[in-house]
This record gives structure tokens, C-alpha cells and sequence, in this order.
């Protein structure tokens, strides 16, 4: 069965959207597909939900949601199923606890689809963090989305530009 988005929810400034401990351990995305999958996008729903969109995990209090493992393994699971996360996550309110790049939401969702190494260097034993090339990926599919979706939608070119310059400036923070 379909779960519509209640109205009320379409009017407030941010729509959050718990997975649960459950969810999170079993990589279940059923509950959020059935809110906020394509058949649910339909009409003045996309408009609507544009920047409102906030994730929470349930028993996740600390650390970036990037490195931990089964809220990766969520993640990635849906960004493969569904790829709207530039149009629709509040890119004003950390994914997850508020905690280095959880700070940068759609930066944590897409590091969440890349392959990271993170190492010392033996001379100096500074950390340093390889991110695969699939962040580039996530950061052009971002920005396809916002283009892709303008066209249901009657926010202004202006609205528009401003998402493209807060997607970009989300991934500065690893100078991408």
C-alpha cells in the first residue's frame, strides 16, 4: 500500500524522515520509498518538497554517517533506487548528528556511494582520506536531477541557479 504525504507535511519548511534501528541493520528502504518514491512525486508534490527533505537514523547519535557501516550500506542502496537527493534533501540541516561533513548533507549522502580509503602517511603520520572517483558521479546525477525536475515545477530560474550554487558549495569541502 502507497503512504501519501500528508498535506500538513507539504506546507512545513522541513520534512524529516527517520529510518529506524531496524531499517538501518536490515538496509530497508520500503517505508521511504512508499513516502517519497516516483509515484509519489507526482504534481505540485515535487515543488513542494523541493529543499524540505531531512534524514535521521535512529541510534546513530555520533560520528559522520559516511564511515559508519550499515547507514552506508543504506545509503547507497538509496541513492540506487533513487537518485533525487540534490532536488529534494535540506542542504541546511546536517544528515544525521551534526558532525564534520554530516554538516554537508548532500557531501555525506554521495560519500556514502564512493569507495574511501582512509590512511597515515608513514613519514609524518597524518590521516588522509582517498574518496573514489564515484563522488564526482553523485555531484554531476545532483545536478541533472535539479534540471531535470525544474521542468514539473514553477520555481524561478533564480531558485534554480541558487540550488546549483548550494550543491557546488556542498562539495568544497573536499575541494571537488
Amino acid at each position: 500500500m502507497k503512504k501519501k504525504i500528508p498535506v500538513q507535511f507539504l506546507k512545513s519548511p522541513v520534512i524529516l524522515h527517520t529510518f529506524t534501528r531496524d531499517q538501518i541493520e536490515r538496509g530497508d528502504l520500503t517505508d521511504f520509498i512508499e513516502k517519497f518514491g516516483e509515484g509519489q512525486l507526482g504534481g505540485s508534490r515535487v515543488e513542494h518538497l523541493f529543499g524540505k527533505l531531512v534524514f535521521k537514523f535512529e541510534g546513530v547519535e555520533e560520528g559522520g554517517v559516511a564511515t559508519h557501516p550499515k547507514v552506508r550500506v543504506l545509503l547507497r542502496r538509496l541513492n540506487d533506487r533513487w537518485r533525487w537527493s540534490g532536488f529534494f534533501l535540506n542542504l541546511s540541516e546536517p544528515l544525521g548528528p551534526p558532525d564534520t561533513f554530516n554538516l554537508y548533507p548532500l557531501l555525506a549522502l554521495g560519500l556514502c556511494t564512493a569507495d574511501i580509503k582512509i590512511g597515515t602517511w608513514d613519514n609524518t603520520g597524518r590521516t588522509f582520506i582517498r574518496i573514489g572517483s564515484q563522488i564526482h558521479q553523485f555531484k554531476d546525477i545532483a545536478h541533472m536531477v535539479v534540471e531535470h525536475l525544474r521542468k514539473e515545477t514553477k520555481l524561478s530560474h533564480a531558485v534554480i541557479q541558487q540550488r546549483h550554487r548550494d550543491i557546488e558549495q556542498q562539495f568544497k569541502a573536499i575541494n571537488l
